[in-house]
């Protein structure tokens, strides 16, 4: 688990993305809210049921950050998701975190994890942190963004001239470290480098405005 625990620490901190928001709560927690843009009648139902169990694990699997003490009403464009992968399971599970009543779950269900193909298969297919969020994207947006790590560049221009600058160069970092790492970007391997030659632009633009000149 320490890999997926570096990853959810590099990714967690990194905003601005455009179908999603994230929110790093603690080491073993980490926050997505994927942003429909349409009405949730719209959106597709996510299957919920219990996951796998492995090895001597028991079958019922709850978070750490049980329903009970943070479901809330948000946007009705939104769903929130937990991705919970704690020591004492040593594996990483998913729950629903909003709209319940949408997703057709009961009140037996509200910490029962979510079925994913990326984590029940997360240790032999090489799953990432990001490939569970990219799988998230794709069962709650229709139709399915054609870049599910696009970068909302209008963004930056709201942040400070500091934060800018380090933020697009981070987000610029990650996303080539996912081409490189990431064969399952193949699809979208363009507009993932296009995503990041702009990043790159706003980054060394900003630099240069809180670099000194340097005398000749």
């Amino acid at each position: 688990m320490a890999t997926f625990y570096k990853d959810c620490l590099r990714f967690g901190c990194l905003g601005e993305f455009k179908h999603f928001g994230l929110y790093l709560r603690g080491r073993e927690e980490l926050l997505v809210t994927v942003r429909h843009n349409a009405s949730l009648d719209m959106c597709p139902t996510p299957k919920i049921t219990r996951s796998a169990t492995f090895g001597e694990r028991s079958e019922h699997v709850p978070p750490a950050s049980p329903a009970t003490r943070e479901m809330q009403q948000i946007d009705p464009k939104e769903t929130v998701f937990l991705i919970g992968a704690y020591a004492r399971y040593n594996w990483p599970y998913v729950w629903l975190r909003s709209n319940l009543g949408k997703y057709g779950t009961n009140s037996a269900d509200k910490d029962l994890p979510l079925d994913l193909n990326t984590t029940s298969k997360w240790e032999t297919h090489g799953y990432r942190v990001w490939d569970i969020v990219a799988e998230l994207l794709h069962m709650n947006i229709l139709p399915n963004p054609e870049n599910p790590f696009e970068v909302d560049l209008a963004s930056f221009d709201k942040m400070d001239p500091m934060e800018r600058t380090l933020q697009a160069g981070a987000m610029a970092f990650f996303l080539r470290d996912l081409l490189l790492q990431n064969s399952r970007l193949v699809s979208y391997h363009k507009l993932v480098q296009e995503d990041i030659l702009a990043l790159l632009q706003i980054h060394f633009r900003t630099l240069s405005t809180l670099t000194p000149n340097v005398p000749q």
